[in-house]
């Protein structure tokens, strides 16, 4: 148990109820291994279980295919067989900027939705500076997340939802335009929107990339990328409000007001077919909801608005 955790007595407690429970369960040898570690802050146990908000859920490391790892997590009880996909934006990874997309999983598990992150070939990780990806490369690994999905055991292919946060609602919704019958929600935070080669090529790195093949910059406060002109090429011809309106199905927008990407919720609604369609702009937030100053509030609230909508959708 850590020194430092306030409330490490009670986690204590808690885990040896865990315990209790599951060696009833499943014996005492996952119980044992359980036991082992706890790891500092986010309340996951070691064995693949972890605690949210007092629910148990069972997340393992997966692969969805090659070169793509993803964390499946299932609720331990009382799922119905809803599942939602989680699409991490440019040049991060399957946990998302400051853990918030984790955070989003947790959230689903609570109300019985299981949930799978994945890292985009080329891309998914926190500490890469040289990004290989394409669009295609990510259209096929969402694809290949999803065949995934259906093989499992307890899932429903009829209520599968995707989450996309900024590159990754661009990904959530070309792929819902491609299969249409595939989500049965998606819900986008902070998302780009019109002509893709346009926003994506209009910055002096992007111009460099597209004349000499290859382009770096130093973004302050976070890291230095790498791109290259297969990545500014591949979104050529996407006009992301047309692919929108492919998709059949409910759709979900939330955005910061302070965004630097521009609000389109009001054209995303008049463009959305499926019903509902709604949208939540949080007054203030940025395009990452301000995670790293938690007492805004913004993170908690995105994360509450599309857990909302996920269990009411799927």
């Amino acid at each position: 148990m850590p020194a430092n955790c306030a409330k490490g007595r009670e986690w204590g407690k808690r885990v040896r109820e865990v315990g209790a429970a599951l060696r009833e369960r499943r014996g005492t040898c996952r119980v044992a291994a359980m036991k082992r570690v706890f790891l500092r802050g986010c309340g996951v146990l070691a064995g693949g279980l972890a605690l949210v908000a007092g629910v148990i859920a069972a997340e393992s490391q997966v692969v969805v295919a090659n070169d793509v790892g993803g964390a499946w997590v299932v609720p331990e009880a009382k799922w119905d067989g809803r599942v939602v996909l989680l699409l991490h934006g440019f040049a991060d990874d399957r946990d998302g900027a400051g853990d918030l997309t984790k955070r989003l999983a947790g959230g689903l598990a609570e109300r019985g939705i299981a949930s799978l992150r994945i890292n985009f070939r080329g891309e998914g990780d926190k500490l890469r500076t040289q990004i290989e990806s394409t669009l295609a490369t990510r259209v096929a690994d969402t694809e290949a997340a999803r065949a995934w999905l259906v093989q499992q055991l307890g899932v429903k292919a009829e209520r599968i939802g995707v989450v996309g946060w900024s590159l990754g609602a661009t990904t959530a919704i070309v792929v819902g335009a491609k299969q249409p019958t595939w989500w049965r929600t998606i819900a986008v935070w902070s998302s780009p929107s019109g002509d893709q080669f346009a926003q994506l090529a209009s910055s002096a790195t992007a111009q460099k990339a597209l004349r000499e093949g290859v382009a770096t910059e130093v973004v302050p406060g976070w890291k230095t990328i790498t791109t290259k002109r297969e990545f500014y090429e591949s979104f050529r011809g996407v006009d992301l409000d047309g692919e929108l309106a492919k998709y059949p199905g409910a759709f979900f927008s939330v955005r910061g007001s302070g965004d630097y990407l521009p609000q389109h919720e009001a054209e995303f609604m008049k463009i959305a077919k499926g019903k509902p369609a709604e949208a939540v702009v949080i007054g203030g937030a940025d395009h990452i909801f301000n995670i790293f100053q938690p007492e805004l509030g913004h993170a908690r609230r995105v994360v509450e608005v599309t857990v909302a909508w996920l269990e009411r959708t799927l």
